[in-house]
């Protein structure tokens, strides 16, 4: 059954109310975002970014005439989230909302530039009252500024993103020469996957996939109980912070052989080990973690921005005799398996599980893995992932990425692996009222230390790998003894 729409006047408060607004049916990630955003309005944990500097002399009137078309493509732009009935609906402007926010900053240094960055990042959303997204120019000089896009999750996630940046560089191109942008037509809306995904839950195969995953879950503790710096707060409060790594060499370059040698992708393979580090630090021998995919329903391939993410749970089991190969083995047949069944919502896990979700926690997860492979994709994608300072040519234009650290504190702790040919760039993310800085980055040691002993003995179990180096054992044995004498040499140790 269609979702449906209809015409109501625009929300209390809302910007530019000048006329008649359709409101229309949220998808279920849609609507958990939207509680989410109603337990904690002030976060911006869920705040999606992407910064690009322009290294040309910019014709601003032109860029901001190429925003208000991109917003009149991407209804999800001018669209404000609230309530009504009772029930979160996304109510569609006919115009306005959205306009680009132009700042000159002066001759300042990169410091003082992501300092300005970040106070955009973090600058949460009004959804009932205003756009989803913002475009902030950040102007140096008249040839070197950044422009700032951040989105909230609840409108579009980070390929959608890519897409409309692409989209409004596009037009900017075409505004600049004269034109007008030579888009291909949109010939469905986000109100397609809405409906696709109400049309499954309503049929005879969502019962089937709610089986398939109330089966892999049942029995599983619903708390990773990692060891944290601070007490759990009773609520989650969504603050967070990242530390970022580049894999070593020596891993980059043995990847590929070990992941084949165990017939699994290198994201899957890195997602075993990355089980390895949680099982070693929580002690736990059974647990679920959440992966993030994107639903097969999804409608960006036809040109549409919006909201089509959906994470999967993993489940480990890792007794004290499990190998590497055998966790590895394990959680690649479960992300195949579970890729095949990736259109039912995680959002409604819980409760087909019979779960209550408790408010200090992230519901079914509280742990998330996350990978993207830098391929032959388009330009603005392989800018993304190539990291701070990589360039490309683009619209005219010469476009430089500016990394900032971004969806902070959704969950206790998300590993972000991006890949391409020659390295691995890593992110830690996580939540900073259970976590100090130093805590995450000796998690970052250990998960190389157990990705180097996998690829040395694959058949070695779990558990017997060694986590303290001698220095680390010598200061624990300091601490609980009191004897700060105490030295790697003192009990034996030479490795």
């Amino acid at each position: 059954m269609p979702a449906k729409s209809r015409p109501v006047r625009a929300p209390a408060g809302t910007a530019h109310q000048d006329g008649f607004s359709m409101e229309r049916a949220l998808s279920v990630g849609q609507e958990a975002l939207w509680f989410i955003n109603r337990m904690a309005p002030d976060s911006s944990a869920y705040n999606v970014v992407y910064t690009i500097g322009l290294h040309h002399r910019l014709d601003v009137p032109a860029l901001s005439r190429a925003v208000r078309l991109t917003a009149q493509r991407h209804d999800v732009l001018r669209s404000a989230f609230t309530e009504i009935d009772g029930m979160p609906r996304r109510v569609v402007r006919e115009g306005g909302l959205l306009d680009l926010e132009v700042r000159d900053v002066g001759d300042v240094g990169e410091d003082v530039l992501t300092a300005l960055v970040r106070t955009e990042v973090t600058r949460p959303f009004d959804l009932p009252s205003g756009a989803p997204a913002r475009l902030v120019l950040l102007r140096r000089g008249p040839d070197d500024a950044l422009l700032v896009f951040v989105a909230h999750h609840i409108a579009l996630d980070g390929p959608s993103q890519v897409l409309v940046l692409q989209d409004l560089l596009d037009a900017y191109q075409a505004l600049r020469e004269g034109g007008s942008p030579d888009w291909s037509p949109l010939k469905v809306t986000y109100d397609e996957f809405v409906t696709a995904e109400r049309r499954l839950l309503d049929s005879p195969r969502a019962a089937a996939l709610a089986a398939y995953w109330r089966e892999l879950c049942e029995g599983a503790p619903t708390v990773l109980d990692l060891p944290t710096d601070r007490p759990r707060p009773g609520r989650q409060r969504l603050r967070g912070a990242t530390h970022v790594f580049q894999m070593p060499e020596d891993i980059v370059a043995g990847l590929v052989p070990a992941s084949r040698a165990h017939r699994t992708t290198p994201a899957r393979y890195l997602i075993g080990l990355f089980q390895s580090l949680l099982h070693r630090y929580s002690g736990q021998r059974d647990f679920l973690i959440g992966c993030a995919a994107t639903s097969t329903m999804g409608l960006n391939r036809l040109g549409v921005a919006g909201y089509f993410v959906n994470s999967i749970p993993l489940r480990t089991r890792c007794g004290p005799q499990v190998t590497f190969r055998e966790l590895v083995a394990d959680a690649n047949e479960q992300l195949r398996e579970g890729m095949a069944r990736v259109d039912y919502p995680s959002a409604l896990l819980p409760k087909a599980l019979g779960l209550p979700r408790a408010s200090g926690t992230s519901g079914l997860f509280q742990v998330l893995a996350t990978t993207m492979t830098a391929g032959r994709q388009a330009p603005l994608f392989a800018l993304a992932a190539g990291g701070h300072g990589t360039t490309v040519d683009y619209a005219g234009l010469r476009l430089s990425c500016f990394d900032v650290p971004q969806q902070e504190g959704q969950f206790d702790v998300t590993l972000e692996l991006v890949r391409d040919r020659t390295s691995i760039r890593c992110a830690l993310k996580y939540d900073t009222d259970l976590f100090d800085p130093g805590t995450i980055a000796r998690l970052a040691v250990h998960y190389r230390l157990l990705i180097r002993a996998a690829r040395d003995d694959p058949d070695a179990p779990v558990a017997g790998v060694a986590l303290l180096d001698d220095t680390e054992r010598a200061r624990l044995l300091a601490f609980a003894t009191g004897r700060s004498d105490l030295t790697a040499a003192s009990y034996g140790g030479t490795r």
